[in-house]
């Protein structure tokens, strides 16, 4: 195997704007709303459906700055007001004819510093952050046989070169279902994050091409920029590169493999540097709809539940997208809920995905509770980063969060659509709960909700030639 040369957090997240790199937004000022933060100056305000933005009165100070929708779900509206005063108009918008809801426009920080790195030595031992000792994953440090992809190319070597440390690939038994004929292939997959270097060479063969660039609903070439309003979802964060390539990095010969490495990866940019707004987020998860996505990965999450979110999700699911969040990586820190993951337990196509290690237990950080559907892979992952942060000869790094664990399951659902793309997102989660492996993580009910250590698995594992072999015999 080359040598692999990792980077520090600082240089693998934190990096600053390249010169090439697109401006990236700014934080807004932030107030506290309801115990949570929010943007000074500004609310939300759902028109209901067949409404027509001009015919609700405009509260005197007030003015509506930017809007998505239309039609039969509706209008949500990005609305000015004065600043300290985001409260009153939420109710004064709230009570009028023809508003369905008003809520202030929270903040969502940016996940990556929550996300940690870990280093590799030479003789391939993982160190810092307490991963188990001794290491007794084979996977981990061994090329697996019976992998298809892990063949002799025509040049001589194997179609990927970091195969010993993809043990999350294996640990979610992606191989087999490649084996069995699904790959990804003809699956579009939205990833909602800080965007992705579309440069990359194991991102780049697999980005979705938008077949109408220019329609105002579904904008840009590879997807959007939501945090910055523009058409180029370039990641200078390192984030949103590393989900990326968890879920679909091409088996190309080179660098690492995804889940589904054989699906279409639509990079759609919802939060900046420092984080997104609900507004920002809700634009993305309803393009992800509207645009084609079966998929979206959301390995982000704020403390607020709201009905923006839900509203979006329940349109999404009823188009026919099932949307994959992260639990949080919070369990250290309270265990403080993480919105819009809560809506799992409300939405039938939305997955709430906790976070295990290379021995098959919870990791310390993942957060946990009747929001966590499955468990999956989130410690010691590797992954693509941006080729301009630190060595662009060796653009990959070891993260672990929760952030890292919802790639895998998203790549999974990717999978299954591959096989059976007529499937409806309650059909997808059914299939995960119904084969996720409850043995390896040594639950004493399934799910585990009602169980001393609740919701740390939900229903188990995911695991993809299981769920796959579901569908091909329910759907």
């Amino acid at each position: 195997m080359r040598k692999l040369i990792l980077l520090t957090v600082s240089a693998a997240l934190l990096a600053a704007c390249s010169k090439s790199a697109p401006p990236q937004a700014s934080q807004p000022d932030l107030t506290n709303l309801n115990g949570a933060q929010a943007v000074a100056g500004e609310i939300l305000v759902k028109y209901k459906g067949g409404a027509s933005v001009s015919s609700v009165k405009a509260l005197s100070g007030s003015r509506m700055v930017q809007s998505v929708g239309g039609g039969d779900w509706g209008t949500l509206a990005r609305v000015s007001v004065p600043k300290g005063q985001e409260l009153s108009y939420v109710s004064g918008y709230a009570g009028q004819a023809g508003v369905e809801y008003a809520e202030p426009n929270y903040w969502v920080p940016n996940s990556r510093a929550e996300v940690q790195n870990l280093s590799l030595s030479k003789g391939g031992a993982v160190s810092s952050l307490a991963l188990p000792n001794p290491i007794t994953d084979p996977y981990f440090t061994q090329v697996p046989t019976g992998d298809p992809f892990a063949t002799a190319s025509a040049g001589g070597g194997a179609t990927y070169s970091n195969v010993p440390f993809l043990w999350g690939i294996y640990r979610v038994r992606a191989p087999e279902a490649w084996a069995a004929g699904a790959t990804g292939a003809g699956v579009v997959v939205a990833d909602i994050d800080d965007g992705a270097d579309l440069t990359h060479p194991d991102l780049a063969p697999n980005l979705w091409t938008n077949p109408n660039p220019s329609d105002p609903n579904c904008p840009g070439t590879n997807g959007y920029d939501f945090a910055n309003d523009d058409a180029d979802p370039t990641d200078t964060n390192g984030h949103g590169t590393h989900t990326a390539g968890t879920i679909a990095a091409a088996a190309n010969g080179q660098g690492v493999v995804g889940v589904a490495p054989e699906a279409k990866l639509m990079i759609l940019k919802g939060l900046g540097f420092f984080g997104g707004t609900n507004f920002m987020l809700v634009r993305a998860l309803k393009y992800a709809a509207d645009c084609g996505a079966k998929v979206a990965n959301n390995s982000w999450g704020g403390g607020q539940k709201t009905k923006a979110f839900k509203d979006v999700l329940e349109y999404g699911t009823a188009k026919g997208t099932t949307y994959v969040f992260s639990s949080g990586n919070s369990f250290r820190d309270g265990n403080r809920p993480s919105s819009p993951v809560v809506y799992s337990t409300e939405v039938a196509g939305v997955i709430g995905v906790g976070a295990t290690s290379p021995n098959n237990v919870r990791t310390g950080f993942s957060s946990t509770g009747d929001y966590v559907t499955v468990a999956a892979p989130g410690q010691a992952i590797l992954s693509t980063i941006p080729q301009d942060q630190g060595n662009p000869n060796d653009p990959y790094a070891f993260l672990q969060g929760t952030s890292m664990a919802a790639p895998h399951v998203t790549g999974v659902v990717a999978l299954l659509y591959s096989a059976k793309p007529g499937l409806k997102p309650e059909q997808v989660r059914v299939a995960l709960e119904r084969t996720a492996n409850a043995t390896l993580t040594g639950q004493l009910a399934v799910p585990d909700y009602q169980a001393a250590s609740a919701g740390w698995y939900g229903y188990g594992l995911v695991d993809a030639k299981a769920a796959l072999d579901y569908v091909k015999a329910n759907y």
